[in-house]
């Protein structure tokens, strides 16, 4: 069930602009040391799952990382964006690949997180744009579908309302120091009402104290965040799967990393655009990671696009 295909953007060179002022004004104090959000819940208590799923944006629209305003929120679809976040590894400008943001749907009912590609403006699919949107049931967080540029058109994990599970990220009973375990139920399919087969995928999950490299303005800085852990395998045990999809979602920004692991080698060089991450083991030893992102680069953004403009999802028929 992995959906190995977000890595397409590694043959991309494209051209890029300066941080704009404002986001430098607010930065020298912090890149030379570490920001330090608060430690891991207790293992024993139960996990506000929503902040994990979108990234926080000051009321005046800036980067809380920076002004450390008291005003903070998570951002919303149709907050008009001054900073997005990028990846890394480029060799070429801007340095990054792909642009990514972590929103919640303006009826607060569902996330989403998108990835776009040059020229990173608009919603394209032949460019690889797209994202995935997240829903609650009950204590489960789901992804309810997704699309990029390995299949064309949308994947639905179907399962609720098919007699199964759906894709299952995570459970608000998130635990510390160890792997909470489930074995999901789903489909992968091209409508929402489209039931058939559902296959048996192995998941575990845990929140850990992450220390995420970010870049801002060219500059390094450490920021230690809550964070959970989510494997996905395709298969009902995790000895007979041959695909697994990691994410961690970190408090306050949302889906910061996503990595596949499988038994083959990576067809590139992944290790400038993903630095080595805590609780990033081979989940079978002997896999490599496949493909991977981390979208800690912080950028500036004109303002004149959010995630609505950004067009993705687009609004069901």
């Amino acid at each position: 069930m992995a959906r190995q295909n977000q890595a397409r953007a590694a043959r991309r060179s494209v051209a890029g602009g300066p941080l704009a002022a404002c986001a430098l004004a607010g930065i020298m104090f912090l890149l030379a040391g570490e920001a330090t959000a608060p430690a891991a819940t207790p293992a024993t208590a139960t996990v506000d799952v929503a902040g994990y799923l979108a990234q926080l944006r000051c009321g005046d629209g800036s980067l809380p990382l920076l002004s450390r305003c008291g005003d903070a929120r998570p951002q919303r679809a149709a907050d008009r964006m001054l900073w997005r976040r990028a990846d890394r590894g480029n060799p070429n400008p801007p340095g990054y690949y792909q642009v990514s943001d972590s929103v919640v749907a303006d009826d607060g009912k569902s996330w989403i997180t998108t990835w776009s590609y040059p020229p990173f403006g608009q919603f394209v699919a032949a460019d690889g744009d797209g994202g995935e949107v997240y829903v609650r049931e009950g204590n489960a967080v789901r992804i309810d579908r997704t699309q990029d540029g390995g299949r064309p058109g949308m994947q639905y994990f179907v399962g609720t309302g098919c007699g199964g599970t759906g894709w299952i990220a995570f459970r608000d009973d998130a635990p510390t120091g160890r792997w909470a375990t489930l074995v999901a139920t789903l489909a992968d399919r091209p409508r929402p009402d489209a039931c058939g087969h559902l296959t048996r995928a192995f998941t575990r999950y845990r929140l850990e104290t992450v220390t995420f490299p970010f870049i801002v303005a060219g500059r390094k800085l450490s920021v230690t965040l809550p964070t959970i852990i989510s494997d996905h395998c395709n298969a009902g045990t995790l000895s007979a799967c041959n695909a697994l999809e990691r994410s961690y979602f970190a408090r306050g920004w949302g889906r910061l990393y996503w990595a596949a692991w499988g038994p083959q080698p990576a067809r590139v060089d992944l290790s400038s655009r993903c630095p080595p991450m805590s609780f990033d083991a081979p989940p079978v030893a002997g896999w490599h990671r496949e493909d991977c992102r981390l979208t800690t680069q912080i950028i500036t953004a004109t303002g004149r696009l959010s995630v609505d403009r950004y067009g993705w999802p687009p609004r069901r028929q």
